[in-house]
């Protein structure tokens, strides 16, 4: 069992409740926004989300990045420091229930979306998957398939930070939506 202060720990901590990893996935997409956007976004109660942006900044998974004066107020403006997402060995040291939890929350999240998605015409462009492959594989071959998509993964992420970078020296408005969703799991039979 991991000690309430191990990395471990603060993982199923940070992720166990379904509006944190909402939030790190905003911020990674976006490369930051202020907690009143993300609510607006998600539909919740800007004191709530406001909750959870403070346990991920003092987690040290997002950091301030710039103040902009409102209305008498300050609006703070965030990135996310650490991907919300966590490797093979992390993943096999949380609880079981933590880790079906998660799988079933982001899992939920991938559908809903994708079924969103599919009625408003988001898989119309040339260049969408739909895809769906079964597999026969041994224990060596079901590591070497989760290794490609990791690797897949971080090339995402870099594409990602690349184009948060374009989009920062131009037109901040300028963006194409898109969803990457990666179900790799252990099926019948």
């Amino acid at each position: 069992m991991a000690r309430i202060d191990s990395p471990d720990a603060q993982i199923a901590r940070v992720l166990s409740h379904p509006l944190r990893p909402r939030i790190l996935q905003i911020l990674t997409v976006r490369g930051e926004a202020s907690p009143n956007e993300i609510a607006a976004e998600l539909g919740v109660p800007l004191g709530t989300l406001s909750y959870h942006t403070r346990l991920l900044r003092d987690a040290g998974w997002i950091e301030l990045v710039r103040e902009v004066p409102r209305r008498g107020a300050v609006e703070h403006f965030y990135r996310a420091v650490m991907r919300p997402e966590i490797d093979d060995a992390q993943w096999e040291r949380l609880p079981l229930g933590v880790r079906r939890r998660l799988a079933a929350m982001t899992v939920g999240q991938v559908l809903r979306s994708a079924a969103a998605a599919a009625d408003a015409g988001g898989f119309d462009a040339a260049s969408a998957h739909v895809d769906r492959v079964e597999l026969e594989l041994d224990e060596q071959g079901f590591s070497e398939l989760s290794e490609v998509l990791i690797t897949a993964l971080e090339e995402a992420a870099r594409i990602q930070k690349c184009s948060n970078e374009r989009r920062s020296s131009r037109d901040p408005g300028e963006r194409r939506g898109s969803v990457l969703a990666i179900l790799h799991y252990v099926g019948e039979g």
